[in-house]
C-alpha cells in the first residue's frame, strides 16, 4: 500500500538565506497528514498552493519508496 505525506516548505526565518525549509504537515491529532490515494493527496496540495499567499510551497512524497531501494540492495535482490 502506498502512502503519500505532504511536505511544506517555509523560507529561512532569519532572513539570510533564499534556503527552503521543509516541514511536515501534520494533521489535528498531531500525526502527519497522510494520504493512500495518489489523486487526494494531489487535490489537497493544488488547493493549498493555489491559496498560499505567503509564498509557501506544497509538495507531495511517497514513503517507504527510498526504503525499499536501500533493503533491495542490503538484501541483495
Amino acid at each position: 500500500m502506498d502512502l503519500y505525506i505532504l511536505i511544506k516548505y517555509h523560507r529561512n526565518p532569519d532572513g539570510n538565506s533564499n534556503k527552503k525549509l521543509p516541514v511536515l504537515m501534520m494533521d489535528n491529532d498531531d500525526h502527519p497528514l497522510e494520504f493512500d490515494r495518489l489523486d487526494s493527496a494531489q487535490e489537497m496540495v493544488d488547493i493549498l498552493n493555489m491559496n498560499s499567499n505567503q509564498g509557501f510551497h506544497y509538495e507531495i512524497k511517497q514513503l517507504g519508496v527510498k526504503y525499499l531501494k536501500v533493503s533491495q540492495k542490503l538484501h541483495g535482490k
